[in-house]
């Protein structure tokens, strides 16, 4: 048995997120057989999950229920709708990265900020109190809709809110390093390549090109646009940091 602890990659998780997954996909009516298809592994090993004697874990965040039931509702959709293809990789890493994040947040919320940054930091943990909290709602009302397309917008939202939890968890930890952190961003060769991806991704708008009926399947659209932009406009701004760096 084992909790969430501090430090833990999200590749240590992955044992957690299938036996959670296997737990919630029997609950559903799928046998061992079935459930070791989708988990991409023996029927010995879904065994093993089912009894919890592998991916054991002591704590029970509630975070944790919520990110493994919506994993589980996609799974099963395809499942259901005679997709022949398991649970994914990035998927399991994704369930890995939010449970990690979040209880990396809790910890953040309850230890006392020093004083000297206790101003800047309470501003940051009651942003991150938010993104937690909607991340959290997202995740529950995602579950009880029908609608394949609010189902997966609730679920970007409360993706980025994950994110953004992350990310201000992580600069409150940086408040108590004694030192600014070393500045250390990916060559510009890397962010250069990816920069191309980009602009060739955002050369067509699908909002605009991609003709469809669904009110929110016309907002998901629309959101993608907005992020290839957003993508672009910061990636630009880490290749000019590269070159104040080299001047």
């Amino acid at each position: 048995m084992r909790n969430i602890a501090e430090g833990i990659k999200s590749e240590n998780l992955i044992p957690v997120v299938r036996a959670r997954l296997a737990l919630s996909l029997r609950r559903e009516g799928l046998r061992v057989k079935d459930i070791a298809t989708v988990l991409n592994t023996t029927p010995a090993a879904v065994v093993q999950y089912l009894k919890g004697k592998r991916g054991r874990l002591v704590a029970r965040p509630a975070q944790v229920d919520r990110t493994i039931d919506a994993l589980a509702e996609r799974v099963l959709q395809r499942v259901r709708s005679g997709v022949r293809e398991g649970v994914r990789m990035a998927e399991l890493m994704e369930a890995a990265d939010q449970i990690i994040i979040a209880s990396k947040g809790s910890r953040v919320l309850e230890e006392t900020p020093r004083k000297r940054e206790k101003q800047v930091v309470e501003v940051l943990r009651q942003r991150l109190e938010l993104e937690l909290k909607a991340s959290e709602r997202c995740l529950e009302s995602a579950v009880k809709f029908d609608d394949q397309y609010s189902k997966l917008l609730l679920r970007m939202i409360a993706a980025d809110s994950m994110r953004h939890a992350d990310v201000v968890s992580q600069i409150i930890s940086w408040t108590e390093l004694p030192h600014e952190p070393t500045l250390n961003v990916p060559k510009k060769e890397f962010l250069d390549a990816i920069l191309q991806i980009e602009d060739k991704a955002g050369e067509q708008s699908l909002r605009d090109t991609v003709k469809i009926s669904h009110p929110v399947a016309r907002l998901l659209l629309e959101w993608i646009d907005a992020d290839e932009k957003k993508h672009e406009r910061i990636i630009n701004k880490m290749v000019h940091l590269i070159h104040q760096g080299s001047t």
